[in-house]
């Protein structure tokens, strides 16, 4: 793990009087959209996970809010007394090291900073491309447009095993969240293939399902061939709302992943508002319906406190 300046900022617990959604394991399907409420949904099969965990957040289309889904995980995990890391494995975008900016040594060059792309071409190891944000408790492994050259080289020894042995040989944490690309590139595999837990955010309509639709092949097929063990756990509905699209979403979720914890989002402009200020929302608005919403979510998947 890279030496670098001590974080300072501490992501405290919400207020101990805040109301959180109601609990449920199943959606009357009877109630009309426009007297719809939102309620997380815990099927009664579900046990929570232990620790450590490697959960990979994904959904084969772009938008549906996986870096927000792993950003603001990490901090809720964080607020409750665990050590996160989250891995960049987007090679389109680098908004997960731009929001949750990665504290490198001050005197350390920027052509010496190390990625997740470094480690896939063997540079360094998964530890030594690991930084502090400026949050204590949460680091992070930068990934971005370099990446790009992972997916397109054909000849790297290992690369679908990369992910998984290097956080086997650095498993100082207690989550290890791995946020995705939209496409079935060979780090979305390879973060597949580490993971205990799939993870997908989604969006109301027709696109944002046929995304889930395609990951549901993918998760299946790196199940039944490289990893037995890789459980799709939860569906976050971001950008909630009550809306007749919303509920058809939801109600065709809970069918096909009965097994699923589905957890409703609520839309807030706290959320963007909070990346432009680099902060999680959790610090940024901690009332928030957001911030509860995935506080609440982070508590029952973990089985932690406060909840």
């Amino acid at each position: 793990m890279s030496i670098t300046q001590a974080q300072t900022v501490p992501l405290p617990r919400l207020s101990d009087d805040l109301a959180f959604l109601d609990i449920v394991t199943g959606w009357d399907e009877t109630v009309h959209w426009s007297n719809w409420r939102p309620q997380l949904l815990v099927p009664a099969m579900f046990r929570p996970v232990p620790v450590p965990r490697i959960i990979v957040i994904a959904n084969q289309k772009g938008g549906a809010g996986k870096t927000t889904t792993t950003v603001e995980l990490a901090a809720a995990l964080v607020a409750r007394g665990l050590t996160v890391r989250v891995i960049g494995g987007d090679p389109q975008r680098a908004s997960l090291p731009e929001w949750l900016v990665p504290q490198y040594p001050e005197d350390l060059e920027p052509k010496k900073r190390m990625s997740l792309a470094h480690v896939f071409f063997r540079k360094c190891t998964l530890a030594e491309a690991t930084y502090p944000t400026k949050y204590k408790g949460l680091w992070i492994v930068p990934g971005g447009s370099k990446l790009g050259r992972v997916e397109s080289e054909n000849t790297l020894p290992g690369r679908e095993g990369c992910i998984e042995r290097g956080i086997a040989a650095d498993r100082r944490f207690d989550v290890d969240i791995i946020d995705c690309g939209p496409t079935l590139g060979i780090i979305t595999v390879s973060a597949l293939s580490a993971a205990d837990d799939l993870i997908v955010p989604t969006q109301a309509g027709r696109f944002d399902m046929l995304g889930v639709s395609d990951l549901h092949k993918s998760w299946t097929t790196v199940r039944d061939t490289v990893n037995p063990k890789l459980e799709l756990r939860a569906v976050i509905l971001n950008e909630w709302d009550k809306t007749k699209v919303m509920q058809a979403t939801a109600f065709q979720v809970a069918k096909d992943y009965p097994h699923a914890v589905i957890a409703p989002l609520r839309r807030s402009v706290k959320v963007v508002e909070a990346v432009g200020e680099y902060k999680p929302t959790r610090l940024y608005a901690p009332r928030d319906n957001a911030s509860r919403d995935m506080d609440q979510f982070a508590g029952v998947l973990f089985a932690l406190k406060g909840v």
